[in-house]
């Protein structure tokens, strides 16, 4: 998961040490590093090259890819709020060790994400989701040299570079290999089945960020890791999943199955939109004019749809409980802005003080980042 920072008002991708950490492989013939091998998991702590067998796209921009596991009736068993981590050359993206963030890098870089395994129920092969990250914009490097204009510092507002690995998987053709492997790294930061202590849980997702969500939904509704491990004692699961488009939810089929079969256990809620939900045109005047609703807005349901980004009143109003429920956590995961708006950065576990959830009256413990 891509980090963020702020710098005059713009977000600025940066990528976690713990990633670039992973980019060499473990020695595990070491007794100091047997740690390393996290779980029983058929991918070990070394990168190991999958041979691509399917993709099967499943909207304008993401699509699943199945890789098939080294032996052929293994299953993948891999924790349900774990991770894996991805290993592709990237020549376009820059060097992450680079202060430039608007102009290439001619070095082949190797890059490491998390990805999240959203189907391992058949022997000898999984799946993965992948969103398709393009560029977007235009780098003030650029519009500098085009319109000769003087900037005084270079935030990049208007650019986002495209995704150096998503980028890399959507190349991909059948036969050709991923490397992957699974670490402690990747176990995350709250185990299954969950502690009997949790009674309610309330998920923020966005974009891709539903990919881990998905996986311990199947576990909770479906059974899929274990009948008797569905953790009955969590009574309440909502989910708020936000999108720009409708047209970006993903797995919409599944989530509303399971809103409308287990209605009294779990509901799924789809923010759609950005910041200009809040935007009324011509407010000072006589003739109010509120942006236009996204396209395919009737589609949705009344009772699970809200029009704009995920935040602490839709959280208030929303969640499956409130902050002075001990047993109520929040499962967050998604795009480097929704963690610094609700609780401050990933990497860090504490919840940032004066941020949504903090303001909500949340407290560390409560507040798990994906």
């Amino acid at each position: 998961m891509i980090d963020c920072s702020i710098e005059f008002g713009a977000f600025v991708p940066t990528i976690p040490e713990i990633y670039r950490d992973a980019v060499d492989d473990e020695d595990c013939t070491n007794e100091k590093h047997r740690e390393k091998i996290a779980s029983e998991c058929a991918i070990g702590p070394n990168w190991t090259a999958l041979k691509l067998v399917a993709v099967e796209a499943y909207n304008h921009d993401t699509s699943l890819f199945e890789f098939e596991l080294p032996d052929p009736n293994a299953l993948l068993r891999l924790p349900v709020t774990a991770h894996l981590l991805v290993k592709a050359p990237c020549p376009t993206c820059k060097n992450p060790d680079s202060t430039d963030r608007g102009e290439g890098d001619s070095n082949l870089v190797e890059q490491v994400r998390p990805y999240t395994a959203i189907e391992e129920k058949y022997p000898g092969r999984f799946k993965i989701m992948v969103k398709l990250y393009k560029e977007w914009g235009v780098p003030e490097s650029v519009l500098k040299e085009r319109h000769k204009v003087f900037l005084y510092t270079k935030t990049d507002h208007s650019y986002k570079p495209p995704g150096c690995v998503s980028s890399h998987i959507h190349s991909l053709v059948i036969g050709q290999t991923l490397s992957f492997k699974h670490t402690s790294i990747c176990l995350g930061k709250i185990t299954y089945p969950f502690d009997e202590s949790i009674c309610a849980i309330t998920m923020i997702a966005v974009g891709a960020g539903v990919a881990p969500m998905i996986r311990i939904l199947k576990a909770l509704l479906d059974g899929d890791y274990g009948k008797d491990q569905r953790c009955p004692h969590v009574k309440k699961i909502h989910l708020l999943y936000g999108v720009r488009t409708v047209s970006d939810i993903l797995q919409r089929e599944l989530l509303d199955a399971w809103h409308e079969t287990h209605s009294d256990r779990f509901q799924v809620c789809y923010c759609i939109g950005s910041r200009w939900a809040n935007v009324t045109f011509a407010a000072k005047t006589a003739q109010r004019q509120e942006p236009p609703l996204p396209k395919d807005w009737e589609t949705i349901p009344s009772d699970r749809k809200e029009l704009g980004w995920v935040d602490g009143d839709k959280v208030a109003r929303r969640g499956a409980s409130n902050a002075q429920d001990e047993g109520h956590k929040i499962f967050i995961c998604g795009l480097p802005g929704i963690y610094l708006s609700l609780c401050g950065k990933r990497t860090e576990p504490a919840l940032e003080e004066g941020t949504q959830l903090h303001r909500l009256g949340y407290k560390d413990e409560q507040v798990i980042k994906f």
